[in-house]
């Protein structure tokens, strides 16, 4: 049983604690403007209100255990079997489920990565080897890396992020057809991380899997439907997967107001389309901004959020946060905890343009403050 230490410790390391933030200062969540978790600009669909409250007597019932509706909107969705698909209480509980099912002893990570993967498996005893991919390549891991590497630790199950968390970099076609191969020549279990694909699904691992079985695709319906409160995740994965983790996934894992909410989420196709409109623009608005100020590197990303580096000289990510909390009740992603990051990296949401434009004023202050002493 964990205790408040424990706690705090998990909220620390990740984006999105406005509630730890709030308490610290005696702040309700709502002041703090939060560019640590990469959600939505846009909010949750419209509409998603009255579809909850229409769920709201339903309460009074267990969720259904087969969680049928959102298998068959997901099956809609991307015309899959419902075979295929596993849903669970957002995409962490599935991580922790996915050790159980594989049954691996030793997994190569490519890194940076969602540090809950590498703790999902160590926590069930299998030793874990991280290939470090470089700032030249984007953070992403390049073929003669991952090559060198699976050589070396003959791994049972290879981790890579796509697209990267939390460059936001795509990992390049021919690094994941080596993928590929490698998990048909090897019957090595290629687990991808795409949680963040929706804003780039045209560059989905999804158009192979009918023809690898060994590949298991790990998904959010979270960051791109702005729901992180109900928490929401599924597996693609060929039906022999799928059912192995049905059987340690809990039962009535995904509640009422969930189900409901994920298959009104996946209906809405004008949202979708104006999501991936707004999200593109205000990006590349966003990070030739942020380019333009000095001591400031962003890397190109295909997600909804920016990895920045500071200069060496100038103060580190941590002091930067403190500064844009303290000021300006601005929240972003000190990403010194990521493997193969440095204390000078940080991760910011692309959130809407006068948000975005907040944040770049504080910024623009905090360095010109610099330059006076």
């Amino acid at each position: 049983m964990g205790n408040g230490k424990d706690n705090v410790s998990r909220a620390s390391i990740h984006g999105g604690n406005v509630f730890e933030m709030a308490r610290r200062f005696g702040w309700a969540p709502e002041d703090v403007l939060d560019f640590s978790a990469s959600i939505n600009p846009l909010g949750p669909p419209e509409g998603l209100l009255d579809v909850l409250t229409r769920a709201y007597h339903l309460l009074q019932h267990y969720p259904d255990i087969t969680n049928r509706s959102l298998l068959d909107a997901l099956s809609r969705r991307f015309k899959m079997d419902p075979d295929w698909m596993v849903v669970g209480n957002g995409s962490t509980e599935l991580i922790y489920a996915m050790p159980k099912v594989l049954g691996a002893s030793r997994v190569l990570a490519a890194v940076p990565t969602f540090k809950e993967y590498l703790k999902a498996f160590r926590v069930h005893g299998c030793e874990v080897v991280h290939c470090v991919s470089a700032e030249e390549n984007a953070f992403q891991p390049t073929t003669s890396q991952l090559r060198s590497a699976i050589e070396a630790v003959d791994p049972d199950v290879v981790l890579v992020t796509h697209p990267g968390s939390p460059s936001g970099a795509l990992i390049p076609p021919d690094v994941r057809f080596f993928l590929l191969d490698e998990a048909r020549r090897r019957r090595l279990t290629l687990v991808v991380d795409e949680v963040f694909i929706d804003f780039c699904e045209d560059e989905s691992f999804l158009a192979v899997m009918p023809g690898h079985e060994h590949v298991i695709l790990i998904r959010s319906m979270t960051k791109f439907y702005g729901i992180p409160g109900l928490r929401l995740g599924y597996v693609l994965a060929s039906p022999r997967w799928v059912a192995a983790l049905r059987r340690f996934v809990p039962p009535w894992s995904v509640n009422t107001l969930a189900q409901a909410a994920g298959v009104f989420c996946l209906e809405q196709e004008a949202y979708r389309r104006e999501t991936l409109a707004m999200v593109r623009a205000e990006r590349e608005r966003f990070g030739a901004a942020l380019s333009q100020i000095p001591g400031l590197k962003v890397f190109p990303s295909a997600a909804n959020y920016l990895l920045v580096r500071l200069d060496p000289q100038l103060p580190t990510a941590a002091v930067l946060k403190e500064t844009l909390l303290q000021r300006h009740r601005l929240l972003i992603r000190d990403c010194a905890n990521f493997d193969g990051l440095t204390p000078h990296h940080f991760r910011v949401a692309v959130r809407s343009p006068h948000e975005n434009d907040r944040l770049l004023s504080a910024l623009i202050e905090w360095r010109q403050n610099l330059n006076l002493r």
